[in-house]
């Protein structure tokens, strides 16, 4: 038979599921389940002892404590050897400093290493974030989206609740500064163009994305912006008869804007804001398109008015995002001598000036000649020339070609440069000597002369020049009809241009070849006039023209595209007038026996007055060397000093800066 063992009762250890803890019922002592995020399970845990399960609890011991006991027996025990042993009072305190030293060995590293380990720790419970994680992985999975724009979307929340205010500014700002542009470039077979209605609708603006970059000096960012909505825009259109019966109202809609913006801030002040200017800009050509919508008009009259007034809104578009298409930009200083503090700092108004617009070198484009073209004339071939331009207020072009779809220029054409992303844009015309493609978009009868088709485009980045300063290459371009903002540029199938490319910096031309130079660029800057009149009334402005030495250069200069005059905007009521850092002119193809005429004229209602005038040599210029205020060195070709001009007045000075750079 077999015997039946006693069997020992062992406590029961339950799993217990997650989320759900086991707690004794008060009445029978039964077990029960509450959830663990249960307030009253936790109310009552407070209040109740936990019950003790019967399985043996043990106490851990840290390092520390451990090594801590470890000393103390060792102090005690060497304390009872001393007291049997009695050595020598010497061998006796040369064994204490030694053991003093070594417990403040001990207590130094045990001390740096709590600190290391405090380090290490914090460390360890920061948010590395995307980037952390790129920075010490080396690369990120491929599940997770990394990108060096940051979303704005708290913006985009925050400027939907402000949108209907920044609507109304926003349109007040547009209409006052496009209406007198529309004005100035109205065709004569307009009587008046105006906006009817201006307002953006609900739908604000949408920051896509934001891109902060932290240089030395100076915060740039770079602004992803659309906006895709139901605008309430319409033009007023009065024709030259019949008043407000023969008024054309087209809306404008269906608009998509599509841009990035590049917004800097330079130079960084300990002051309030923390910088002394911004400057905004496009950072490529923006994506605009729209659609004209004339209503109940007649489909007779609205086929033969959509063409002008659509070329003439395309053209006041890509003149004003010319104005601001990086490198050209506008900047608006918040602490300079012209912002709207002082910053009574010569060091932060000349960074400032230089955020407005400063050359960092020159490009020798050397056009040099064109094939596979298309003919755009009725009766021939066509007759190409090339406009070239870095910023769209310097365009460069070369003669026209006449009855040639293999044309040869071999020219050489000077831009400056002023940012080291700055990109080459060409565009090819077909040359007509009657202006009849935009008959209704001209102002008067002089405008029927010279007309021109558009043949094509092309771009180039001057970055790998400007990296490989000296490096001259040639290289075969291709021709394209698409616009500017397409991700593959404007494509190709209209030809090849073949272009000759050379970059040189300011800094490295050197002093004797600007005073051996016999052609190149002048720079004049208009600073300020001094006590023109006695009458604070006064008002003036100056203005600025090349007179070439040689009567064949003067009839040359006289067909020139580019500007060989330039005037400075209007003071009023300032007889010592100072003009803001803009005033700047740029004199291309400039000989050193050329003179340069400044006048300071007084605006009139028939014929404007002229209050004094100075000519300067261009060779004087030339040869003179003076301290330059960019450069803090001494360079030729650079004065920067008062001239008397005092004709009316013998006190009457004009502060100017003239800098030539020469041809290479």
């Amino acid at each position: 038979m077999y015997r039946a063992k006693t069997m020992r009762a062992e406590p029961k250890v339950l799993l217990q599921p997650t989320g759900v803890k086991v707690w004794p019922d008060k009445t029978d002592g039964k077990e029960q389940l509450e959830p663990a995020h249960s307030l009253s399970s936790q109310t009552w845990r407070r209040k109740q002892r936990r019950v003790t399960v019967g399985l043996p609890t043990h106490r851990m011991l840290s390092i520390g404590q451990l090594l801590a006991g470890v000393a103390w027996a060792w102090a005690v025990g060497l304390l009872l050897f001393l007291a049997w042993w009695r050595p020598h009072l010497g061998m006796t305190g040369g064994a204490t400093g030694l053991g003093m030293m070594v417990g403040v060995l001990y207590t130094y590293l045990y001390y740096k290493n709590i600190k290391s380990k405090q380090q290490y720790q914090q460390v360890l419970s920061m948010d590395p974030g995307l980037k952390g994680c790129q920075y010490l992985l080396g690369t990120l999975p491929s599940w997770i989206n990394y990108t060096e724009r940051e979303k704005m979307e708290w913006f985009n929340r925050m400027l939907a609740e402000m949108w209907p205010y920044y609507d109304s500014g926003i349109c007040g700002i547009i209409k006052a500064t496009l209406e007198p542009i529309i004005e100035y470039y109205r065709p004569a077979t307009f009587k008046k163009i105006s906006f009817e209605e201006l307002t953006f609708g609900e739908a604000p603006f949408r920051v896509e994305g934001i891109a902060v970059r932290d240089l030395p000096g100076e915060i740039d960012m770079e602004v992803d912006v659309r906006w895709c909505g139901d605008a309430n825009i319409s033009i007023a259109i009065d024709l030259p008869v019949g008043g407000e019966f023969t008024r054309l109202t087209p809306k404008v809609k269906d608009i998509v804007f599509v841009a990035t913006f590049k917004v800097m801030f330079r130079p960084l002040v300990d002051k309030i804001p923390g910088f002394a200017a911004v400057a905004v800009a496009f950072k490529g050509p923006p994506i605009i398109k729209y659609r004209l919508d004339f209503g109940a008009v007649p489909s007779t009259v609205t086929s033969v008015m959509t063409a002008p007034i659509r070329a003439f809104v395309d053209m006041i578009i890509n003149m004003i995002v010319g104005w601001y298409l990086w490198p050209s930009r506008l900047t608006v200083p918040l602490l300079s001598w012209d912002g709207w503090l002082p910053a009574n700092d010569p060091d932060v108004d000349l960074e400032v000036e230089r955020l407005y617009g400063r050359p960092k070198g020159i490009i020798r484009v050397h056009v040099i000649q064109a094939k596979d073209l298309k003919a755009y004339d009725t009766v021939g071939k066509s007759d190409p020339f090339v406009e070239l331009f870095t910023a769209k207020e310097d365009v460069r072009t070369t003669r026209v070609i006449s009855n040639s779809l293999k044309p040869e220029w071999n020219e050489v054409k000077y831009l400056p440069v002023l940012e080291k992303d700055t990109v080459l844009r060409l565009e090819m015309f077909d040359y007509d000597a009657v202006n009849l493609t935009s008959f209704a978009g001209l102002k008067n009868m002089a405008s029927l002369e010279g007309g021109r088709e558009f043949m094509g485009r092309a771009g180039i980045s001057l970055s790998q020049f400007i990296t490989e300063e000296g490096l001259e290459d040639e290289l075969w371009l291709p021709l394209g009809k698409g616009e500017w903002t397409n991700l593959q540029g404007p494509g190709q199938g209209e030809g090849w241009i073949k272009l000759g490319l050379q970059y040189r910096a300011l800094d490295n031309i050197a002093g004797d070849e600007i005073l051996h130079a016999t052609q190149g660029l002048l720079m004049v800057t208009v600073i300020r006039c001094y006590e023109l009149s006695d009458s604070s009334k006064q008002s003036s402005y100056v203005a600025v023209k090349l007179e070439p030495a040689d009567k064949a250069d003067k009839a040359e200069g006289k067909k020139a595209s580019y500007k060989q005059s330039g005037k400075t905007s209007t003071m009023v009521r300032n007889h010592s007038p100072r003009w803001s850092t803009q005033n700047k002119f740029t004199l291309y193809d400039v000989s050193a026996k050329d003179m340069l005429l400044v006048s300071v004229m007084e605006p009139a209602m028939a014929i404007d007055d002229e209050l004094g005038r100075v000519s300067i040599a261009v060779h004087d210029v030339i040869q003179h060397c003076q301290v330059s205020r960019w450069t803090k060195e001494e360079d030729a070709g650079y004065i920067y000093e008062e001239f008397p001009i005092g004709e009316k007045s013998g006190k009457a000075r004009i502060e100017l800066e003239l800098e030539f750079l020469p041809y290479w």
